[in-house]
């Protein structure tokens, strides 16, 4: 019998500075509503007199890698189309001569790092693999509604047989990409992305929902011998987090689509021919989001999994990581969590996976929050004219 493969260690680094997202609307000229009630948002973490390298070796001295050969690393915040910023990680931050496997689809890397690192272990008779995402996201001043989603944050996770934490099935996954042009940061304007704001949050959802849908129909076994309903076999969800509001958007489209099996409204394909629909799609996934058994499920299953998100900000590839961190802390041995990582261009992947100890998932990311130095607006403005 094949053991089974996941993670065992997870080593979190967050910047030290952050901002307050309602003082940056406020600067901005954005109704504090728009950010607070409208996307979820509290604070952002800033890479202020770091970089994200030195975040990047931070969340690695969390965790043993001394006796790891592969690193796998997603992240969308490389200058350079040729030489992967991760060489600098390993070489220059670790003094490692290791070639590091970098990928490339915007967010959605670092669970397709994690993938790789599990089959790398069960192909090389249980060799340990480490799985690294880092991202700092930073929006232009021309773009304010994006720029106040902004965050950053470096996650590392031991990959091997035989985890201590949680076991990953990989093989099963659901996935779904489409070419979607909702988000790119061409050179002409790096380090800032071009964001079709309209376009993204109908891209975000169908892709979340088309993933699951692959998930379920690679699982219809899995779901039989457990005899309940997709969305009870999953005891949390996460998702990648550019705000928290839309992480509630997705529930009530999920809960739409498996306990209401509604099939006569709006579809989300209409909405990417022709995105000012979607303002009218959302309008009915409002209507769901105030009924009492949906704030039960979504309190149950997608709260947990929130508690870091609205203090770091989007975080790009590590942003499905944060929330993973919220899940284990309140997780109990065997329970399931659906794990959908999210890429614009547009991609998703579903993935279950295990918990398989005992004992309480602990990081220092909370104490690492209580700890934050909080930049004025001020400062903030002169450390992005040096961006």
């Amino acid at each position: 019998m094949i053991p089974k493969v996941g993670i065992s260690q997870i080593g979190i680094a967050v910047p030290k500075h952050f901002i307050s997202i309602r003082e940056l609307a406020e600067e901005r000229k954005i109704p504090s509503a728009y950010v607070g009630e409208g996307l979820g948002l509290i604070e952002a973490r800033v890479p202020y007199r770091t970089s994200i390298t030195e975040l990047a070796a931070e969340a690695l001295f969390k965790i043993n890698f001394k006796d790891v050969e592969r690193f796998y690393i997603g992240t969308e915040s490389d200058p350079d189309a040729s030489k992967p910023l991760s060489v600098r990680i390993l070489n220059y931050q670790l003094g490692l001569n290791s070639v590091p496997f970098q990928y490339k689809f915007a967010c959605l890397s670092g669970v397709q790092a994690l993938i790789s690192a599990c089959e790398y272990s069960q192909a090389n008779f249980g060799k340990p693999a480490v799985a690294l995402s880092v991202d700092r996201s930073i929006y232009s001043h021309k773009d304010p509604k994006a720029e106040v989603t902004q965050g950053c944050a470096a996650v590392a996770l031991r990959v091997e047989t035989r985890p201590k934490i949680l076991t990953l099935d990989y093989q099963n996954l659901g996935q779904y990409a489409a070419d979607i042009d909702d988000f790119k940061v061409p050179p002409s304007s790096y380090p800032f992305p071009q964001v079709d704001g309209e376009l993204t949050k109908p891209a975000f959802l169908e892709c979340q929902k088309k993933a699951l849908e692959d998930w379920k129909k690679k699982n219809l076994k899995f779901l039989k011998s457990k005899r309940r309903e997709l969305l009870e076999t999953f005891d949390f969800f996460i998702m990648h987090t550019p705000f928290p509001k839309i992480v509630e958007w997705v529930a009530a489209l999920f809960w739409r689509h498996e306990k209401l099996k509604q099939k006569d409204h709006l579809t989300l394909a209409e909405c990417l021919k022709k995105p000012s629909l979607f303002s009218g799609y959302k309008k009915e996934l409002d209507e769901i989001r105030k009924t009492r058994e949906f704030k039960k499920f979504f309190s149950q299953k997608f709260d947990p999994g929130l508690k870091y998100n609205p203090y770091v900000g989007n975080s790009y590839t590590s942003s499905v990581f944060i929330s993973l961190a919220g899940v284990l802390e309140k997780a109990k041995k065997d329970q399931q969590i659906g794990i959908n990582g999210y890429g614009g261009g547009a991609s998703s992947i579903c993935i279950k996976g295990t918990v398989v100890s005992n004992k309480k998932f602990k990081s220092d990311l909370s104490s690492q929050l209580k700890k934050g130095k909080k930049l004025t607006i001020k400062q903030y403005l002169k450390w992005r004219e040096s961006q």
